[in-house]
């Protein structure tokens, strides 16, 4: 099964990303990668979350088609 974020979903995880403050510690990767992203499927739709390293998350999932 493939999951991917449509143009609207990645500006909205770019915005917020810029307004976050920059993580104290990082690991071996670098800030770049230090996110996680999760995807339910349900049987409404998929819940799209993106988490950071640090606990900040953002829940991009469009419940308005669900």
């Amino acid at each position: 099964m493939k999951f991917k974020l449509n143009k609207q979903e990645l500006n909205k995880f770019y915005n917020w990303k810029k307004q976050l403050t920059e993580l104290e510690t990082v690991d071996v990767w670098g800030q770049e990668f230090q996110y996680e992203f999760i995807f339910q499927p349900t049987g409404l739709g998929v819940i799209k979350i993106v988490r950071r390293t640090d606990g900040e998350e953002i829940n991009l999932t469009d419940f308005s088609n669900w």
